[in-house]
């Protein structure tokens, strides 16, 4: 029989046996597969497509994968990648085997039976039938054990491959076809894909049919369950037939959300009743679970949580009995609680000592799937009754968003989200200190040089301030659950506006006062710094947009009604205030008509401005960001607007300027994508 030698060691391709100096090596599958593929392939450039091809079926994995193969193989095999005397890393094409190979004849000694005499019939009957019933016992014991507790999790499988963040995944059957939201920034796409277990074939987007869709919940008797807006916001079941890949349009309303401001949603397997995470717009820190009554109705769940825990996610128990609530404190624990439908009993089941994003139950329902905190987020399993963790499932990017359960009963499906966001100038000037993940709303000071800045370099909010020529200092610190939005800089640098989607927060730039909070009705939209001590802001309520004046106290001291949609002034010239109404025309007025609400009838106008997603004015110079932030147009204001510029810009998330100077937060790369975990 054929063995294969190569260096000191031999392979049997017949018993798929490895061996070094008569010393059996042990090999996992995946590793075994790689060695044969080499042998089969020796001295010949290999790619990443053909080990897919052949070491994971098809199945598309990350690189990370198959370098992590590769390595353990060459660990196995005692091989150096810098000195390869067996696997040779090949730059941008793949790998290449190039040891030299011999064949040697080799024969397995064989023995002859002994001779013996004819048993005693009766007892050969017995004593094979007690034989053959430990041989099928201890087989169907291994199998079982084999498949509850043996498998083994690492590797992933890549299901989507294009632009945009995907969302709240659903399975619509056993055989792995799976809904998913793609949002971009101009839309918001239902996508399908078909047998999960072959990615191999490509995504397919949906018609919508316009409908507003939120968040997928379900695929309960041939209809999609979802969370968004028909007539008004609420929950909505929709005809949908995955062959011919269609929405339907018989809508049927599962229930409204009225006032409530909502994070997720789940439905039960009888497909009768919805559990839903949310909290009313001005108690955003009171988030509570609510299901529906028979009369489609959210109805509050009695829970009560100690002060320092807040709700963050849901799920429900395979079963269905139990529901699983993930909560977080404000010194940055997490605790899984689980509660009890039938007895109304509330438990806490799990603490971490850091904050876990998201947790679910795993497939038996006596186990927690979580993912562990950024930047190296992975997929984790913990047994309910042991502090042992599992890795499921890690890849290159920030695990988030999204982990439900695959119908195989053993996999589970996740979504990242990873966000490469940097500060840059429009105009060569000072060196920016720019971290790796997220900094963005950059803002000039007024009253000395440099500029502050929003950033997640710890995981959480943080403002910091860069003087030019020296690295960031940390200002201050917010609460983690503070999701902060975009932020401005009074006109004398001694306040922070951050606005949150129904909150705003004054903070002070010095280290001796306190930040203050309140809560708006409507979402948050816009805010202009007026002067030292005044701001605008932009909310939107229903349909209507309306804006209101505040002073640092946070007190309102003016509102304007229909037609004003922002307010805001020269950022060199405060003398000089700007109007904008629902039409994107401008007017100038005097700051002395601010309290008065004027009619835009009594107001000069200057001119139309085209869509915008952040406008500034500075010395006369109307600065116009372009709707989704790719272009930026400068006009002269006189008596009318004069163009002067258009250029490319990329200002992802803020833009400032200060004396022609412009510093905007650009984009370098985004990835989201859909995974799932590869059993074996």
């Amino acid at each position: 029989m054929s063995v294969i030698q190569f260096g000191e060691f031999q392979f049997d391709l017949a018993l798929s046996q490895l061996t070094h100096n008569q010393q059996q090596i042990a090999l996992d599958p995946r590793q075994q597969a790689l060695l044969v593929f080499f042998i089969k392939n020796p001295q010949r450039v290999i790619n990443r497509d053909e080990l897919q091809e052949h070491i994971w079926q098809g199945v598309i994995v990350t690189d990370n994968a198959i370098n992590k193969l590769v390595a353990n193989l060459r660990k196995v095999l005692g091989d150096d990648a810098k000195e390869p005397k067996y696997i040779q890393t090949v730059t941008k094409s793949g790998y290449r085997f190039v040891a030299p190979l011999s064949i040697a004849e080799y024969t397995h000694d064989t023995v002859s039976p002994p001779v013996s005499k004819k048993p005693n019939s009766h007892f050969s009957l017995i004593a094979w039938l007690f034989l053959c019933a430990i041989i099928v016992s201890g087989l169907v014991m291994f199998i079982l054990h084999t498949f509850n507790f043996s498998k083994t999790y690492g590797d992933t499988a890549t299901l989507t491959r294009f632009h945009g963040s995907k969302l709240t995944p659903v399975f619509l059957n056993n055989e792995g076809s799976l809904l998913f939201l793609n949002v971009t920034l101009r839309e918001r796409e239902l996508w399908l894909s078909h047998g999960v277990a072959n990615s191999r074939t490509l995504p397919t987007q949906i018609d919508s049919q316009r409908h507003t869709i939120e968040q997928l919940i379900a695929y309960h008797s041939g209809r999609l369950v979802y969370f968004g807006y028909e007539s008004e916001c609420g929950w909505y079941s929709a005809e949908f037939d995955p062959q011919t890949k269609r929405l339907g349009g018989d809508i049927k309303t599962l229930a409204l959300c009225a006032d409530l401001t909502v994070h997720q949603s789940m439905l039960n397997k009888a497909g009768d009743r919805l559990y839903v995470l949310a909290h009313p717009k001005k108690h955003e820190h009171k988030n509570q679970l609510y299901v529906t009554n028979s009369e489609k109705i959210l109805e509050q769940v009695a829970i009560e949580l100690d002060k320092q825990w807040r709700m963050t996610s849901i799920d429900l128990h395979p079963g269905d009995e139990q529901i699983l609530l993930n909560a977080q404190s404000f010194d940055g624990r997490t605790a899984a609680f689980v509660y009890d439908f039938t007895d109304k009993q509330l438990t806490k089941e799990k603490e971490f000592e850091t904050v876990v994003e998201r947790v679910i139950w795993d497939h038996n329902g006596d186990g927690l799937v979580f993912v562990s905190p950024a930047p190296n987020s992975r997929l984790l399993h913990q047994p309910l009754d042991s502090d042992k963790v599992t890795l499921l499932g890690s890849v290159n990017e920030r695990i988030c968003c999204a982990i439900v359960r695959h119908p195989n009963k053993q996999d589970y499906v996740f979504t990242s989200s990873d966000k490469n966001i940097d500060l840059k100038w429009l105009s060569p000037n000072y060196a920016l200190d720019n971290s790796s993940v997220i900094d963005r709303s950059p803002l000039f000071a007024h009253t000395r040089e440099g500029h502050y800045f929003l950033s997640n370099r710890a995981g959480i909010s943080q403002i910091y301030f860069q003087a030019p020529g020296q690295t960031s200092l940390l200002v201050t610190e917010l609460e983690h659950n503070v999701q902060v939005e975009a932020m401005s800089l009074s006109n004398d640098d001694a306040f922070l506006l951050l606005r949150e989607k129904h909150r705003l927060w004054i903070v002070p730039t010095s280290e001796h006062n306190e930040a203050k909070n309140i809560f708006v009705d409507g979402y948050v939209y816009k805010q202009h710094w007026l002067s030292n001590t005044l701001f605008s802001v932009t909310t939107k309520h229903q349909n209507s947009k309306q804006v209101i004046i505040y002073n640092s106290d946070l007190q309102k001291v003016a509102q304007f009604g229909d037609g004003v949609v922002i307010v805001l002034a020269d950022q060199l010239n405060p003398a000089k205030h700007y109007y904008v109404d629902t039409q994107n025309r401008l007017f100038q007025a005097s700051p002395d008509v601010l309290f008065s609400s004027p009619s835009l009838e009594s107001l000069q106008e200057i001119g139309d401005i085209p869509d915008f997603s952040q406008i500034l004015i500075e010395n006369d110079v109307l600065y116009v960001v372009s709707k989704y932030g790719e272009t930026l147009t400068t006009y002269k204001i006189t008596d009318s607007l004069q163009l002067l510029s258009k250029q490319p810009l990329n200002a992802y998330l803020g833009f400032d300027v200060d004396e022609g100077k412009a510093l905007y937060s650009g984009k370098a790369n985004y990835r989201s994508e859909v995974y799932r975990t590869v059993a074996r």
